[in-house]
């Protein structure tokens, strides 16, 4: 009876050697599986649609020396000098940024002066002020103030830079009045 359970046994466990031998293999049929998806999502990150994106940026100073203001009236503020603006959108004779996609924006922008009265800068979103930034005083010293907001626009919202009725500001070579943009997603 020995010589018959030899065999036997030797039977089931080539058996159960070809069971895991399939296991193997369709445990090695799911890790590919896997890695197929990951490639596969890899691959979507880098597709057109996610790298071609709209690119819209800009940065900005008034590239004018010395003051601007004050007037007896709301000025719209025009940055003259381009650090970059990616896309144009940023209109350097008007002074207004025009919105090419439905997106969410970072706009910030700062402001300096020699203080012997007001100086301030509101940002509008078309004709709604939408935050302001200033100081009042007779310093006599530079002084800085500055402001950043994330907005939600719709294709064409403008968002511009206002000068108030009598403020003023003041730039130099050292760029110290600013404006910048820049999409952060489209949605």
């Amino acid at each position: 009876m020995r010589a018959f359970l030899v065999p036997l046994v030797l039977l089931i466990c080539h058996l159960g050697e070809a069971k895991n031998i399939q296991s193997e293999h369709e445990s090695s049929d799911l890790q590919t599986s896997e890695v197929e998806k990951l490639q596969r999502e890899n691959h979507s990150l880098y597709s057109p649609a996610f790298t071609e994106r709209p690119k819209v940026a800009f940065s900005t100073s008034l590239g004018k020396t010395g003051h601007q203001g004050p007037f007896n009236t709301a000025t719209t503020v025009v940055y003259k000098y381009i650090f970059t603006n990616t896309g144009d959108h940023y209109n350097q004779t008007t002074g207004i940024f025009t919105a090419p996609v439905r997106g969410v924006y970072h706009f910030s922008f700062t402001m300096g002066d020699f203080l012997e009265t007001t100086m301030g800068l509101s940002l509008f979103k078309n004709e709604q002020q939408i935050i302001h930034s200033g100081e009042v005083g007779d310093h006599r010293q530079f002084r800085y103030a500055s402001n950043a907001v994330i907005l939600q626009l719709e294709v064409r919202d403008v968002i511009f830079m206002q000068l108030p009725a009598n403020y003023r500001i003041y730039d130099d070579s050292n760029h110290r009045n600013t404006f910048t943009g820049i999409l952060l997603f489209p949605v």
